[in-house]
């Protein structure tokens, strides 16, 4: 019986010192790519690649030689260390050389019921990469804010990984207008998202707020392997109104202090669920993996009631939603807006 429990802790003892191995080295590929990615103010180009095979070869090294748990916890230490010193020498900043759709950050001014929504962009698109760039003053009045829908963007076969944005709906008397707000890493000119470098501070975050044919139009029509699902949003006026407050506060707030985009942490899902949190029956916790993972975050919506009924299935509900086709179909013109919600 003793001899039973002796092995049974070893085993215990073994596993527990597997999961702290396995941590470590993960702190120290982190690292690795922290020292890799953010050490361009310090260290040149040429010596980064060094410094990463360097960084392998010493991970290996501490596998093969290494035994004890301190001289690891040294070792994983030192690593962190440097990771954690490279991050702090690049900060984030709103004057770099930005891209034409990211040049201008928006600002939301709310005077009573009157809302200015100062540099609104509006794209006109010739193709994805080919566009005229416009900014202007976008006012309505606050009560005229009545409809929201929570749009996802799937870009690549792999499920996890999408683009989540809110799309708004101003009913006037001359009828309905609609415009998009869309959290994403601001990017420099020439730059691509890269879910590996939005790591590790290389991209600024931005709310971009937008015409629904600049936004969405360019999701669609301009880029045909793309699936894009718009989904209204169970909430009354009230709440979308509140929820348009909550965001311009937020936009306001990166406009006065810039901060880094992180593809895990801060993404354009993380921020929407922050702002939408109160709408579900339970908080919404941000480090869900359905969260986490944008691509998850339409079935994650659906089951806490924030989208569809009960009369219907997700798969149902995903079907009806989808919009590219129909934009495609109609193409950016004066009634964009209508024809993709003509299923919904």
């Amino acid at each position: 019986m003793r001899a039973a429990s002796d092995k049974a802790k070893r085993v215990v003892a073994f596993c527990v010192a597997g999961v702290v191995r396995g941590l470590l080295l993960l702190a120290m590929f982190w690292s690795a790519g922290a020292t890799y990615f953010c050490s361009s103010n310090w260290l040149p180009d040429l010596a980064r690649p060094l410094v990463i095979a360097a960084a392998c070869v010493g991970v290996v090294f501490v596998l093969w030689k290494f035994r004890r748990k301190v001289q690891w916890l040294v070792v994983a230490a030192v690593f962190v260390l440097l990771g954690c010193l490279s991050l702090t020498t690049r900060q984030a900043s709103h004057q770099r050389q930005w891209a034409d759709d990211h040049a201008v950050l928006p600002s939301v001014r709310i005077d009573e019921d009157i809302v200015t929504i100062r540099n609104f962009r509006r794209c006109e698109y010739r193709s994805e990469q080919d566009y005229d760039c416009n900014y202007e003053d976008l006012t309505f009045a606050m009560k005229n804010l009545k409809r929201v829908w929570f749009g996802v963007q799937r870009f690549t076969a792999l499920e996890g990984l999408a683009h989540t944005f809110l799309s708004f709906e101003i009913d006037e008397p001359g009828g309905s207008k609609y415009f998009c707000v869309s959290v994403e890493i601001r990017r420099e000119q020439g730059e691509a998202f890269s879910p590996v470098q939005g790591m590790f501070r290389q991209f600024e975050l931005i709310y971009v707020i937008a015409d629904e044919r600049d936004a969405v139009g360019v999701r669609t029509v301009h880029r045909p392997n793309d699936r894009v699902y718009l989904y209204p949003v169970n909430a009354d006026a009230a709440h979308v109104q509140l929820l348009f407050r909550d965001i311009a506060r937020r936009v306001d707030g990166i406009e006065q202090r810039p901060e880094f985009y992180h593809s895990l942490l801060n993404n354009c899902t993380n921020n929407l669920a922050a702002h939408t949190s109160w709408l579900a029956d339970e908080p919404i916790d941000s480090s869900e993996l359905q969260i986490v993972l944008p691509g998850y975050s339409d079935r994650f919506a659906y089951s806490r009631g924030l989208i569809g009924s009960d009369d219907a299935s997700f798969k149902t509900l995903q079907n009806r939603c989808r919009v590219d086709q129909v934009a495609r179909r109609s193409g950016l013109s004066d009634g964009f807006s209508e024809a993709i919600r003509e299923g919904l």
